[in-house]
């Protein structure tokens, strides 16, 4: 029995190491060809790309990219960007710059307005995304930045809401303590502040670092230890949040099983993704204005199609049921209460 387990890891690793070449094949093609017809749109945009990764700017206030490793975080979390300030660059790997690139230029296609004065305009809104991947729209082969952007289009349709700026501060390989600690430092007290709406995506790779730490020997015990470890974290985050800004609804999003998609045998990690969503509800439940959104039934096997090629991240179609999901947790908690009749007053 313990042989098979191992086969089914070693079939696992396998598969994420080919999807991981794939990948990588993939953008270093796209890059060569969508370099020469973008080259002009995204002159404003890149300041270089080199053999260690692209250098970018950024508007103000608008996007942010922290880099990958825990130190440096912590680092850039003492350089808070100000109004009227260009935020701090961060180096990306080969792999990633010309597409993350590609998506901090949709990104900035509004001009960049200052959250407050979004604020006392009640005709536009101000939406803050913290989070992941999934939040930075990891997968999302239509460039609309995952599920930020399609929500931003749906409130546009189906509210009394004229414009909605959206600040997507999501950042690909995040855990809950990486942004636990930028929010306690501060980082992020003006967007907080003059948020009207936020959305939250955090614990996916915080599940991950246990399954990376040790593959082959997985033990329920382990995931159980991190559990707790992440439930003050995911706390700490409301909190904080909450003491800037008291009455801003918080969108809670859950998690979802990636590997249901490779095989359908691993039920004990499905239970597993099941007790972290149900901690993540119960926390966020205790915050007023907060409202849990279920996704992982969404992700289940890959029988609708919503996995990106690298079998781990949502594509287009998964991004998009994934908002309308959202919309409907919205209506279903009356958000329209918490945002002075900005949202849903039809």
């Amino acid at each position: 029995m313990k042989g098979v387990i191992i086969l089914k890891r070693i079939t696992i690793l396998f598969v994420c190491c080919v999807v991981l070449l794939l990948g990588y094949l993939k953008v270093a093609g796209d890059k060569q060809v969508t370099n020469e017809s973008s080259q002009k749109n995204l002159s404003n945009t890149i300041v270089a790309l080199d053999a260690n990764g692209a250098t970018e700017t950024d508007q103000p206030q608008q996007v942010e990219d922290e880099t990958e490793t825990e130190a440096q975080t912590e680092a850039e979390a003492e350089k808070h960007p100000v109004e009227g300030l260009d935020e701090s660059v961060e180096e990306l790997t080969l792999t990633t710059a010309f597409q993350e690139s590609i998506e901090e230029q949709l990104l900035n296609e509004l001009k960049l307005v200052p959250p407050e004065e979004i604020k006392e305009d009640s005709t536009r809104l101000y939406y803050l995304a913290l989070g992941d991947s999934l939040t930075r729209g990891v997968g999302d082969e239509e460039q609309k930045n995952g599920y930020t952007k399609r929500l931003v289009e749906k409130l546009v349709q189906s509210t009394d809401v004229a414009e909605v700026i959206l600040d997507n501060r999501g950042k690909r390989g995040r855990r809950s303590d990486q942004l636990l600690n930028l929010i306690k430092k501060g980082h992020y007290d003006y967007e907080l502040k003059n948020a009207e709406l936020i959305t939250l995506t955090i614990g996916g790779n915080d599940i991950m670092k246990v399954v990376k730490k040790d593959l082959f020997e997985l033990k329920r015990a382990d995931f159980d230890k991190e559990l707790v470890q992440f439930t003050n974290r995911y706390n700490e985050i409301l909190t904080n949040i909450r003491t800037v800004n008291p009455e801003v609804p918080i969108i809670v999003i859950g998690l979802y099983n990636p590997f249901s998609v490779i095989t359908d045998e691993i039920t004990e990690f499905e239970s597993i993704i099941t007790e972290w969503n149900d901690t993540i509800e119960g926390t966020s439940s205790k915050y007023k204005n907060s409202c849990f959104v279920d996704i992982q039934d969404l992700f289940d096997e890959n029988a609708n199609l919503v996995y990106h090629s690298d079998f781990f991240h949502p594509n287009g179609y998964g991004y998009t049921i994934m908002t309308e999901r959202i919309l409907s947790m919205m209506k279903a908690c009356h958000i329209e209460d918490s945002s002075n009749g900005l949202i849903f007053t039809n």
